[in-house]
């Protein structure tokens, strides 16, 4: 069997010749430029057949990727982190030090305040004792010109009991303070005053010649 021969005009070959060179040079230029300039052309809608057939199949159109943070493309999450560790590990680093150099101050403000004290008490301390040593001076002093005058007195009296006669001296001291009663019998002349002692009674004899014994008379007249 036989197939017909059909006829074809020399204007389609024409045709189909150019669109065959056509569609070959677009194949070429798409090659050139590569998947990169068909990407951009996607992202910039010039050719928007894949969104088309999204929205016709009810998906989503793919997101643009997202560009990466400064930090994260400085170093990643918590890149920035050493560096604002380091700007503030300085101001308390100063922080630290300044309340140091505040308490070592305070401390040594304290210890000149008890320095000051202490100087201020030991002054008053010396000048108390100062003027305790004044006033003892005074006192013995006052002391010595009481014995003095008692010593004037005890030998006036003394010279008294010595001239009177001596029984009646006896019964003067025997009546009088024991403690003066000594004093002037020491301030006498041994002989006068055995001679009074004979005339004295016996138990208070003994009294005044056991104290006359301990104590020393406080004057004595010249020439014993």
């Amino acid at each position: 069997m036989k197939w017909p021969r059909f006829a074809i005009s020399p204007r389609i070959i024409k045709v189909l010749l150019a669109l065959s060179v056509v569609a070959a040079l677009k194949l070429t230029v798409l090659g050139a430029l590569g998947l990169d300039v068909w990407r951009q052309l996607s992202e910039q809608d010039i050719l928007p057949i894949p969104k088309a057939l999204a929205a016709q199949s009810g998906e989503k159109a793919p997101a643009p990727p997202e560009v990466a943070p400064k930090a994260e493309a400085a170093g990643g999450p918590g890149g920035g982190e050493p560096d604002m560790l380091a700007e503030n590990a300085v101001p308390q680093a100063r922080v630290g030090e300044s309340r140091e150099a505040k308490d070592a101050n305070r401390r040594e403000a304290e210890l000149a305040a008890k320095e000051r004290a202490l100087t201020a008490m030991e002054k008053s301390i010396d000048d108390k004792l100062a003027e305790l040593k004044r006033v003892e001076a005074s006192i013995k002093k006052l002391l010595d010109e009481a014995d003095s005058l008692k010593d004037a007195r005890i030998k006036r009296q003394v010279d008294t009991y010595q001239a009177m006669k001596p029984k009646q001296a006896a019964e003067v001291l025997s009546n009088m303070d024991q403690e003066l009663a000594v004093k002037i019998l020491t301030g006498m002349k041994p002989k006068v005053a055995g001679e009074i002692m004979t005339y004295v009674k016996t138990d208070k004899a003994a009294k005044l010649t056991e104290a006359m014994t301990r104590i020393q008379a406080p004057v004595q007249n010249p020439g014993q």
